[in-house]
């Protein structure tokens, strides 16, 4: 989620967000600009955004996402969100039991030196990326580290899929 919230906080979107304990992602996460409320989710947090998006782990019961429905802002799952970046840029999404992050990594690292200065978006800390799991490229490519849990790898359009097996 957070790679994916820097991301649009590089497009010039005001992002903000909520989580259950605080965490040094979380501490980044506020020197970028953006704003993590913490502890028990509430109805309250929710003002009006454009959208909310949210992780598969989120229950239908959320007090933040049953506001959000019942003020009619558009709520859809992180992967849905990612499968519609996946649409705008030639994608290779990087999947499988085991391996991803490393795999993911290897390939951002290999088409940056190659000079396709791609945007990734990855689930681990890349030293390369000033210790985050976000680069912002300029071109038409984009590598993600796509998790396949409940059927999230179905939401994304890849130009190449890598799928790892263990």
């Amino acid at each position: 989620m957070s790679a994916l919230a820097r991301y649009f906080l590089s497009e010039g979107w005001k992002v903000s967000g909520s989580d259950i304990s605080p965490s040094s992602t979380i501490e980044e996460l506020e020197k970028d600009g953006i704003k993590v409320l913490i502890g028990p989710q509430k109805a309250k947090n929710i003002k009006n955004p454009d959208l909310i998006v949210y992780n598969q782990a989120i229950n239908d019961d959320n007090s933040e996402l049953l506001a959000a429905r019942r003020k009619n802002i558009p709520c859809k799952l992180y992967a849905e969100v990612l499968g519609e970046l996946t649409k705008k840029y030639k994608t290779i999404a990087i999947s499988g039991a085991h391996g991803k992050s490393t795999t993911t990594a290897l390939v951002s690292l290999i088409l940056i030196e190659a000079g396709f200065d791609p945007t990734v978006i990855i689930g681990t800390k890349l030293k390369e990326f000033n210790n985050t799991n976000f680069r912002k490229g300029k071109s038409e490519w984009l590598i993600i580290e796509a998790d396949e849990w409940k059927g999230s790898f179905w939401h994304y359009l890849p130009f190449i899929s890598l799928i790892n097996n263990s």
